[in-house]
């Protein structure tokens, strides 16, 4: 008559196949390890892929500073706020949208005389010109447009206001939104150059390139047209000059195996 197992006897196979299913384990992680240290230990090359394209800015950002200073805080106010329109106004004779312009708060700061007993050089954007306060106000103004030739033109031009006010341009850019596939185009040309130059290299050595291993997106640059640094190192983003080009740089690691 057969006897059922003893507690004792439960616990010693349990144990026994806890230990097999470890071992297993170990054994095969240990193979994982030796198959991937193997494979990284595989001939391998590293060489890097190159594209570029010409493109055009399609967003002009400028922005000017309508500012007044005097010592009749009422009549600059007066002064400034009717010239503030002239001004608008012309912004939209040359033929931007409203919606295109954004108007800020304007900004009033009062100044006073410097001590009178200072033998420092007075700094006049902190302290009034005379032996009275001066009076300031001013306003900015950003058009951000499409329209890249228009705000090129008036970025060439001299706003010419009255009653001392006077305008400055105080920022000009010209950038790339909305580029997304222009990107996604240029990583995939600059992978095909990455696999064509590993081709090259192993030609007539009795190997081929295999799958690749690894790969990594190197410099990104964008310049004016034509001015890439080619030995740069740094991403760069011109925002100057309307005509630019691209450069992307990818990195990528290939295996090498017998034909």
């Amino acid at each position: 008559m057969s006897q059922s197992p003893t507690n004792s006897q439960r616990v010693a196979f349990l144990l026994l196949g806890a230990t097999l299913a470890l071992g297993f384990i170990i054994g095969f992680d240990r193979l994982s390890s030796a198959l991937l240290q193997l494979r990284s230990r595989s001939p391998s090359i590293v060489v890097k892929g190159v594209a570029t394209q010409n493109i055009k800015s399609n967003q002009a950002i400028i922005e000017y500073q309508l500012s007044w200073r005097g010592t009749d805080a009422s009549v600059g106010r007066k002064n400034f706020l009717a010239q503030r329109d002239v001004f608008q106004k012309k912004l939209l004779d040359y033929g931007f949208k409203p919606s295109e312009i954004v108007v800020h708060t304007i900004v009033s700061n009062r100044l006073e005389p410097a001590n009178a007993k200072t033998t420092a050089a007075i700094e006049f954007d902190k302290y009034a010109r005379g032996t009275v306060p001066d009076f300031l106000y001013y306003q900015s103004f950003k058009i951000t447009s499409s329209n890249i030739e228009l705000v090129d033109k008036i970025s060439r031009e001299e706003f010419v206001l009255e009653n001392d006010v006077e305008s400055y341009r105080t920022d000009l850019a010209f950038k790339l939104i909305n580029f997304d596939d222009s990107k996604k185009e240029l990583l995939e040309a600059a992978g095909k150059n990455a696999r064509a130059r590993a081709d090259i290299l192993v030609s007539g050595s009795g190997s081929k390139i295999g799958s690749l291993m690894a790969v990594a997106q190197g410099v990104f640059q964008v310049q004016a047209k034509d001015a890439i640094a080619e030995n740069s190192d740094y991403d760069s983003f011109n925002t100057t000059s309307i005509e630019k080009t691209i450069r992307v740089v990818v990195t990528m690691t290939y295996e090498i195996v017998k034909e």
